[in-house]
């Protein structure tokens, strides 16, 4: 990112255009507008559900978005980032570390503005002063979720024409204890953090700012009386912590930043991130205020704009009406707009809005700001069904929501990267956006820096899925410059992982980690059932570590790897599977275990569907999954050979998110939650009801699962050298999809009668079609029998296009 500071009432960034259908006229006018320095694109309310599906131009990385200069600073020596801690659980406790800290800085002005507002950000108590005389007594009692928020004072009476000084005592603001292995995003979620700006404007509205927090104030734990008088000599002072507030994109994680959207010119996007605008869908006024509907799920910010008269107001953001009534994920969030000017509100996920105004507010309008990555569908999959089809445009939706500045999960709540979670979304982001940056930067962000001692997001599962969703990068892009680069911190994080494991190689959370699999009974907390998904999880990572290895050039680590799967393997016959052969009775246990390689028989295979064969026949009311671990159970399903039911079981199961209103797909579902009110009754985290997301990446699976297993695209080599193309109707009439590659977009169609297939430069490909007469070009086709005789292998050599038609 580049530094340096700018006036600027917009992101001053190139934003996508928008091709939409009959509209192409309106986008390429928003780009045109774009060129000419406008911070964003108008979208219409019609078109598709993503409203930039498809882009008419990238922006230019760095070129338009340059991050303010001011910092988040703390008392030198005295910040959590510096302290090493594994973890932030004291955080949680309100008196961990409630001393006042101090800080001074002196600046000269060669005249007093006749208007001047000071901003700051981060304490929950702060007392300013300014040339010795006290200007600000502030208290922020949290609400929502927001750790802090900017806080607003007049102050151009207390300054003075040459030398200023200041000097502020603050309490540590309330942070987050969200776990992260980053440990800049350790020290802005330990609430140690504090901005300050003096701006020569009103409230509300930017200039360039007279004062600002950075690496020259001073600061101390304990001050000497006297020590805010303007004449106190603070030399002997550290100086103090600091880095840039917009200087590092994991700052936007974990809503760490929610409360700071009223700090003029703060944007808190990456400088690769784009915007639009669109109206509302429909607005309703109540005596609670205006109620706003903007269609569909989104992520980004409502916008207020003043008329003639400067406008007071709150906003309430919430993914449904439910929500929208009992309160809200961020509270509600109050916005001050001068007169002529607009205002952002906090980031977050959400589809209604709720504006209360407090006073006269004639010519004020609502819109909304939407914050996009700016990747085109590359990727598509349509079939001969209707409902099919939709479920797959919503979950591609979901996945572009959750590709922000780092892949978050959650857009309203969390808004962080758990790599678990990415895992799945990292599929999506692949097939669909063929994009390997967020991928790539969220493996080296979760996993945190060398050398590695701690669990990926603090959970052992977590870390099975850091190396799973690391050989699925390299499989996928072939990027084996980053595999090097990672490969030490790999081989850490095996032995972390390592510690977990009993005499009898079984994972026992022998080193107290905290096991989850899913938000379901038995496996969002340590229980037997939950150990023993856990351990295939284990089981699967570790024969992902040995090919990364192998990769890699480490044989002796590949060596160990795999003789350590193929133990773990042996232990789990032993000790965890049924008399019947199963894994027990659950389905995500079950799931793992096929594959993890630990069902191999016809007869563990055929136990093993016999509990995933409920999907579709003889559902228990134990049968309980989130969206997260139905992606796997899908895959295992696949695996098993039954694509046909496991099609079946997603068109019913997410098709249920959809029948209950969903634009993007939740958090958690059961079709129990069916009914008026689905939002309140949904599950996650311990609690129950509107906590739980509607925009959920890892929900987004089906979009992957669809072109990997219906379209049959495949990478079986690194980068796609050589891919693996196994269409599969499932019952479908027909199928069409088309994937993108480091090489370009490989495109397939099939149907009963025909198989068509796309290849681009620089790749060599694997055909399966069923077995039977077929003929390309009128030539009769002779391939070799695969699949015990169901299917015919063909090799394709070159790119180009090719058609088959059966006889």
């Amino acid at each position: 990112m580049q530094s340096g500071a700018r006036r600027r009432s917009g992101p001053k960034r190139l934003a996508a255009g928008c091709l939409l259908a009959g509209a192409v006229a309106v986008a390429a006018a928003g780009m045109a507008a774009a060129q000419a320095g406008v911070s964003y694109v108008r979208v219409p309310q019609s078109g598709p559900l993503d409203p930039v599906r498809d882009l008419a131009a990238m922006p230019t990385v760095g070129s338009f978005h340059q991050p303010l200069p001011e910092e988040y600073m703390w008392t030198a020596g005295d910040a959590a980032v510096l302290e090493h801690l594994p973890n932030l659980s004291r955080v949680k406790s309100d008196v961990w570390k409630v001393e006042p800290r101090h800080f001074r800085a002196s600046f000269r002005l060669d005249a007093v503005p006749q208007t001047a507002t000071l901003y700051i950000a981060g304490p929950r108590q702060a007392r300013v002063w300014i040339n010795g005389e006290l200007a600000a007594e502030l208290t922020y009692k949290a609400q929502g979720h927001m750790s802090f928020r900017a806080e607003a004072v007049s102050v151009a009476r207390y300054l003075r024409q040459g030398r200023n000084t200041i000097a502020l005592e603050a309490v540590r603001g309330y942070g987050s204890s969200h776990h992260t292995n980053s440990a800049m995003t350790k020290w802005v979620n330990s609430g140690e953090v504090l901005a300050v700006k003096i701006v020569p404007s009103e409230e509300g509205a930017d200039a360039k700012p007279i004062l600002m927090s950075d690496g020259r104030w001073r600061s101390s734990v304990e001050a000497a009386a006297g020590w805010e008088q303007s004449g106190f000599d603070d030399a002997a002072w550290k100086l103090v912590f600091s880095k840039g507030i917009e200087s590092d994109s994991d700052f936007y994680q974990w809503q760490a930043d929610a409360g700071i959207y009223a700090w003029p010119g703060y944007l808190g996007e990456a400088s690769y991130m784009a915007n639009y605008r669109m109206e509302p869908a429909k607005t309703t006024t109540r005596s609670e205020g205006v109620v706003v509907d903007f269609g569909h799920e989104l992520n980004g910010r409502v916008v207020l704009k003043a008329g003639g008269t400067a406008v007071n107001a709150t906003v309430r953001y919430a993914e449904s009406l439910g929500e929208l009534k009992k309160g809200g994920f961020l509270g509600d969030a109050p916005m001050h707009v001068p007169a002529g000017g607009e205002l952002r509100g906090p980031k977050s996920g959400f589809r209604y809005a709720l504006v209360h105004f407090d006073g006269p507010h004639v010519g004020a309008q609502i819109e909304v700001e939407g914050i996009v990555y700016p990747a085109p569908q590359l990727g598509s999959f349509t079939t001969s069904d209707a409902r099919v089809n939709r479920i797959w445009e919503s979950a591609a939706y979901t996945a572009h929501l959750c590709m922000q500045d780092s892949i978050l999960d959650g857009i309203k709540r969390d808004r962080g990267l758990w790599i678990g979670d990415s895992e799945a979304i990292h599929r999506v982001v692949a097939d669909v956006y063929g994009d390997a940056r967020l991928v790539k930067k969220g493996l080296e962000d979760s996993i945190g820096p060398e050398p590695v001692h701690e669990h990926v997001n603090g959970l052992p599962s977590y870390s099975a899925w850091w190396v799973v969703a690391e050989s699925e990068y390299v499989r996928r892009w072939g990027d084996l410059a980053q595999l090097q680069q990672m490969e030490p911190r790999l081989v850490g994080l095996l032995a972390v992982m390592e510690r977990e494991l009993d005499a009898r190689g079984i994972y026992a959370a022998a080193g107290g980690g905290k096991p989850f699999v899913d938000w379901s009974p038995e496996f969002k907390a340590d229980s037997p059932e939950a150990r023993r998904a856990t351990h295939f999880e284990y089981l699967l990572a570790f024969r992902r570590a040995a090919w990364l290895l192998e990769l890699a050039g480490d044989k002796a680590g590949a060596a160990k790897a795999a003789a350590k799967a193929d133990a773990m393997a042996e232990a789990a016959k032993k000790n965890l599977r049924e008399a019947d052969l199963s894994y027990g009775d659950r389905w995500q246990t079950n799931a793992i275990a096929v594959l993890a390689g630990a069902v191999t028989t016809d007869a563990e295979r055929a136990a093993a569907w016999r509990v995933l064969e409920r999907t579709v026949k003889g559902r228990k009311p134990t049968d309980r999954i989130t969206p997260y671990y139905g992606l796997y159970l899908l895959m295992a399903m696949a695996e098993l050979g039954h694509r046909e039911e496991a099609l079946q079981w997603m068109t019913s199961y997410w098709g249920g998110m959809l029948d209950a209103g969903a634009t993007s797909f939740w958090e958690a579902w059961d079709p129990s939650y069916a009914g008026a009110d689905p939002h309140a009754k949904m599950e996650a985290d311990d609690k129950v009801g509107y906590y739980a997301s509607l925009a959920h990446g890892w929900a987004g699976g089906p979009a992957a699962w669809m072109l990997e297993e219906l379209a049959g695209i495949e990478a079986v080599k690194p980068g796609f050298e050589l891919a693996r193309i196994r269409p599969e109707l499932a019952g479908l009439q027909s199928i069409e999809g088309s994937m993108p590659t480091p090489h370009g977009v490989v495109r397939v169609a099939a149907s009963a009668k025909r198989v068509a297939v796309d290849v681009p430069e620089g790749m060599r490909a694997v055909l399966l079609i069923p077995a039977g007469t077929w003929r390309q070009a009128g030539d009769i086709v002779h391939g070799v029998p695969a699949e015990l005789g169901a299917r015919m292998q063909l090799e394709i050599k070159h790119a180009g296009h090719y058609e088959f038609v059966r006889e």
